[in-house]
């Protein structure tokens, strides 16, 4: 557990925890020369149960503001430091409006220096700042008069502090650190120090930093000031690095991870706890952990009922964001604290960021009570990256499986969905292919690309990839070659290619080897141009197929062809360019457009039968069970031969030739 400390200059948060734990936690000559505390300083007290308990204390002068945020930027207990003698001052009030905006689980009163005033005073400067804690809405966890010097009230604050509960420390989570310190130690190397936001550590671990590529090794821990192989959540820590760049060392506002850290957000979406109205691109400085920078706010809507503002930070520096991180918002001057954003995205969209369906999303989201209630309002909208969720809640992989049974997520490749987001997208493909059967009958379907632009389909390919293969699979879809389409849609031919195709097929069957278009028109005695889109229809319903481009063939001689080609592996391992020219009695140039055809349709595959890189005129079959799909003919076990009413010359409404499933030898 860690206690910071909050309060005016001079007002004795130094001495207190100095007569607590017998540390001074002014470190830097500076400061005990000036009896002032500049940066932070650490101290340590025992416990009862054998833990230890750290302090970090801040410094009160309004010049080290940045320093006092950098302490208490990850705090969950405070003691706000009050003189008698002074009573409440402006630093009193400056760090009690930080810490109002901070998720403390408990805030201390300390009246210090009691020794100088009368009980009057020190009644009267109670009342004072339990007025100041009221008009920030918060409660005091103890009141506790003492006196540094006399020591008179510090062994009951001592068992106050005893009664404290630690941090609750989630398993789930991944380790998570920022730097508020870094040094190099003679014969140890680099060390750094910070507060153990979430997640645990070991001697042994690999890390990431934020502020190199590559990994860190942790050489030795110190944790709550003594050394350990192994710290947690809530734990003030010291850590040896091995593996530091020599070129950039770490330093102040870096970050530590236990896996790989993403680039920091431009520009975070936030909800603001402000303390007054805000303007539309207003300037504020923005402290986050150890670090701060400059940004402009970006008003998103109106403030709700309580005040709360959505705006975009359009950052000058990026930062490290996770999921609800705190965010102190101060006036561009440095002089006045604004209020708090907390982190609801890590990103805006390029477009349609100020519609009601976002507003009202991100509204969902800044009220979502924990985390399986914020990915159930993500999922539902859009499907979520692994590795964006896995950083944004720093979740670990057992932390992953039991949200995403606890909030009914599907693991889609390399993403989150919600069932309820895949079964609109699955009936919104099923109406659009409707409606376009309805429009087009004479087309067999889409492709799946174009089907998923007809959609607006906000789906990752992958996802939609795996959505479509499961219609399929349920039998919603059908996939002829590369389209798809409704099971009970029937393409037909229009009546202009249903007049080609009488004409065309006679002539077609008493040819024995792929025909050119032209000699199509040269038969039919029309212009090439004119029957080139007959001829895509006639290849979508599987009649003929492209051997290559305006070149075709009838699909039953394809059959045909491949009948043979299994019968010749029936004996033989191979088979050549001229042992195929002879066994389709066609010259080889065709013959070869022919086995390329079927190289292409995944039923033979080229062999290489040396070293060489010269191509030798030896090709190898095999069956990948697929090519017959890829040209456009489903298999049944009726026969190899063509259709009785093609033999006949007869075309009829039936658009799949019937072919009988053989096996195929190969040496594959």
């Amino acid at each position: 557990m860690i206690i910071v400390t909050a309060g005016h200059v001079d007002h004795g948060k130094t001495s207190v925890i100095q007569a607590l734990t017998g540390m001074n936690t002014d470190r830097l000559p500076e400061e005990q020369r000036r009896g002032m505390t500049i940066d932070l300083g650490y101290a340590f007290l025992p416990m009862p149960d054998g833990s230890r308990l750290a302090f970090i204390d801040v410094p009160g002068h309004e010049k080290f503001i940045n320093n006092m945020l950098v302490g208490v930027s990850h705090a969950r207990h405070a003691l706000l430091v009050i003189a008698c003698d002074d009573g409440v001052m402006p630093q009193t009030r400056e760090h009690l409006e930080i810490l109002a905006l901070l998720p403390l689980q408990s805030l201390t009163l300390v009246l210090t220096k009691i020794d100088l005033v009368d009980p009057q005073r020190q009644a009267q400067v109670l009342n004072d700042v339990l007025l100041l804690l009221q008009s920030h809405g918060l409660e005091a966890a103890g009141v506790f008069p003492v006196s540094a010097l006399t020591g008179d009230g510090i062994d009951g604050l001592r068992q106050h502090i005893y009664t404290l509960s630690a941090d609750a420390a989630d398993d789930r989570q991944l380790f998570r650190m920022a730097l508020d310190r870094a040094f190099t130690v003679k014969g140890a190397g680099c060390v750094v120090t910070g507060t153990l936001i979430s997640g645990s550590v070991s001697v042994g671990d690999t890390l990431y930093s934020s502020a190199q590529k590559g990994a860190l090794r942790v050489r030795a821990i110190h944790a709550q000031g003594q050394e350990t192989q192994a710290a947690a959540a809530g734990n003030r820590v010291a850590l040896n690095l091995v593996g530091t760049d020599s070129h950039r060392l770490p330093q102040r506002g870096d970050w530590l991870s236990s896996i790989e850290i993403p680039a920091p957000s431009e520009r975070p979406v936030v909800v603001i706890d402000a303390q007054e109205p805000l303007g539309h691109w207003q300037s504020v400085h923005c402290h986050h952990g150890a670090d701060h920078t400059q940004a402009h706010l970006s008003l998103l809507g109106e403030p709700d009922p309580q005040g709360r503002q959505l705006a975009e930070l359009v950052l000058e520096q990026p930062l490290l964001l996770c999921q609800n991180d705190r965010i102190i918002l101060r006036h561009a001057g440095g002089k006045q604290t604004i209020g708090a954003g907390r982190v609801l995205a890590l990103s805006v969209p390029n477009r349609r960021k100020r519609t009601p369906q976002r507003l009202e999303s991100l509204w969902a989201l800044a009220q979502a009570a924990d985390v399986v209630t914020a990915l159930q309002q993500l999922a539902t909208t859009a499907a979520l990256p692994v590795d964006e969720v896995i950083w944004r809640w720093q979740l670990n992989e057992s932390g992953l499986q039991q949200l995403l049974a606890q909030a009914n997520l599907q693991k889609i490749a390399q993403w989150l969905v919600a069932p309820a987001l895949l079964k609109q997208e699955s009936e919104r493909f099923i109406n659009v292919l409707a409606e376009y059967h309805q429009q087009a009958p004479d087309q067999l379907g889409v492709g799946l690309s174009r089907l998923l632009r007809m959609c607006h389909c906000t789906l990752p390919d992958a996802v939609a990839k795996a959505l479509v293969e499961q219609l399929i699979q349920e039998g919603r879809l059908l996939n002829r070659g590369t389209m798809l389409h409704l099971p009970q849609h029937k393409q037909q031919l229009s009546a202009e290619a249903q007049a080609f195709w009488q004409q065309l097929l006679p002539w077609l069957l008493s040819q024995s080897g792929p025909v050119w278009v032209t000699d199509m028109a040269d038969a039919l005695a029309v212009d090439a141009d004119s029957i080139r889109p007959f001829c895509i229809q006639l290849v979508q319903q599987g009649y003929i197929c492209a051997i290559v481009k305006d070149r075709y063939m009838l699909n039953f001689r394809l059959c045909e062809i491949a009948d043979s080609i299994r019968e010749h592996f029936r004996y033989h391992d191979a088979l050549e360019t001229a042992e195929f020219k002879e066994l389709v009695g066609l010259g080889r140039k065709v013959a070869i457009q022919l086995l390329e055809f079927f190289d292409r349709s995944g039923f033979t595959r080229r062999k290489y039968r040396s070293n060489s890189r010269d191509i030798r005129d030896g090709e190898l079959f095999r069956d990948r069970g697929e090519w017959r799909k890829n040209i456009g003919v489903e298999p049944t076990r009726d026969c190899w031969q063509p259709h009785p009413d093609l033999k006949s010359g007869r075309l009829t409404g039936d658009d799949v030739l019937p072919l009988k499933d053989t096996e195929i030898v190969s040496n594959d």
